[in-house]
């Protein structure tokens, strides 16, 4: 009987930390006979931690990084007293979520015994953290094209750094109508909609899209938490100073993501790289190709993964009201090209950006990492 590979998935919570959905699409699909997947998180609680329990997946309830420890020798005694707590499962692997540069996390997972490997997420690199943490990884997981070239092209990176991108299940994104959601905005039906899908925060840069929407008759959903009460009240000024108020809407959270895209006309996801902000693999940018929406996003790291102009849609400089205000007029005066903008967009997402593409590129790492050739 093959003994199987234990690896331990870790990140903070399941109640904030948006890539727990992800988490749990590639633990369960993993094959099980090769894979004995563990879970850790630092706080209980949450839909997805109920799920994993009924599931029968293990929870580690447990910290897994140091704090509040000053110079390398207390992070080091500290990484090495908390490594005791995870030593008596013999784990192989240890699959970091958690998007913190933090790297004691690397150093408890090697006093444990475990190869250590994390997914790289955002576009941040400037910290000194991020060089030693992806030093004491065995393996790297790069979101995006830009950054698996631009911070880890040094061969003693590159060689154990993976490009893999998100993805999505494609099932729940069929092409639904009727939803309602009109009705419930009292947005006329034959009017041109725009959605956004992003967290309100100023990097989102949602103040881009509304000026953009100004310049023209259609409407415009922002749906998302508001992060940032200080920008959330930019917004609303704006809106207000434009007169949008009745085509403009900060709709929240929308729990029926599906049903908002399935009654927009174009998505646009306008993220800024003011600060080096860019995006990593947007899941809502994959979404919205995933319903058939032809799509407009800025030109930073992520998007154009995704989008590229006149082939999957259209780009457009960041933080530049014109050029996004021409990329919805072009669709709104020509919709069979943006009809045609968005079917090769679902093509490139069918044959690259499915959940199982993801899961099996992941557990490839895995064999390799365990050199497991089956």
């Amino acid at each position: 009987m093959i003994k199987k590979v234990r690896i331990l998935f870790t990140i903070p919570n399941f109640i904030t930390a948006g890539s727990g959905r992800e988490m749990m699409n590639i633990i369960d699909r993993l094959d099980k006979e090769l894979f004995e997947p563990y879970i850790c998180v630092q706080q209980a609680g949450g839909a997805l931690y109920d799920e994993a329990m009924a599931k029968g997946y293990e929870i580690l309830v447990q910290d897994f990084m140091v704090h509040n420890a000053t110079g390398m020798i207390a992070i080091l005694k500290g990484a090495k007293k908390t490594a005791n707590a995870f030593k008596k499962y013999r784990f192989d692997i240890w699959q970091s979520f958690n998007w913190s540069s933090d790297y004691s996390e690397a150093l408890i997972a090697k006093f444990a015994g475990a190869k250590y490997l994390y997914v790289k997420k955002n576009m941040n690199w400037d910290r000194a953290a991020w060089k030693v943490k992806s030093f004491l990884s065995n393996q790297i997981i790069a979101r995006n094209t830009t950054m698996f070239r631009a911070f880890f092209a040094p061969p003693y990176l590159k060689t154990k750094t993976h490009y893999i991108p998100g993805g999505v299940d494609i099932s729940l994104f069929k092409k639904q109508t009727h939803t309602g959601l009109r009705n419930k905005y009292n947005i006329p039906q034959d009017a041109y909609l725009i959605s956004c899908v992003a967290q309100l925060v100023r990097i989102k840069d949602q103040l881009t899209l509304v000026k953009a929407t100004s310049n023209t008759t259609a409407y415009a959903i922002l749906a998302g938490a508001a992060r940032d009460d200080e920008y959330v009240a930019e917004l609303y000024a704006l809106i207000d100073t434009l007169g949008l108020k009745e085509r403009v809407i900060l709709a929240g959270p929308v729990k029926d993501v599906c049903a908002l895209l399935n009654e927009t006309d174009v998505f646009v996801l306008p993220t800024t790289n003011i600060g080096g902000h860019e995006e990593g693999s947007p899941v809502a940018l994959i979404e919205a190709i995933a319903t058939k929406t032809p799509c407009i996003a800025s030109n930073v790291a992520g998007n154009r993964d995704l989008i590229q102009t006149n082939e999957t849609g259209l780009l457009f400089a960041p933080n530049n009201v014109e050029e996004l205000t021409a990329c919805i007029q072009k669709y709104m005066n020509e919709p069979s090209f943006a009809s045609t903008m968005a079917d090769k967009a679902y093509d490139s997402v069918l044959k690259e950006h499915t959940l199982d593409i993801e899961a099996a590129a992941f557990e490839a790492v895995y064999k390799k990492m365990m050199r497991i050739k089956k």
